[in-house]
């Protein structure tokens, strides 16, 4: 899906993102389950349109500093 835009964490490091989409969908043929969200650590980054080498390769994103895939949640008792 490429990028989604900019997260800030705090100083504790904690962040938290409440966000909507209408090109994401959890369920249907363009269902984003299963994939995955790579957050990554960058003061400013060019989103693929900088002049920087790695602008072409990662959107000069910066290092990879967390990762997860989008699963259902289990519900205990359901």
């Amino acid at each position: 899906m490429g990028v989604l835009g900019n997260i800030y964490a705090e100083k504790h490091g904690v962040a938290s993102i409440n966000m909507n989409d209408h090109k994401l969908s959890l369920c249907g043929p363009h269902s984003i389950m299963g994939r995955s969200i790579v957050i990554h650590h960058h003061d400013h980054h060019g989103l693929g349109l900088g002049g920087h080498a790695e602008s072409w390769k990662s959107g000069n994103a910066g290092a990879r500093i967390g990762c997860c895939v989008i699963e259902a949640a289990k519900l205990h008792g359901h």
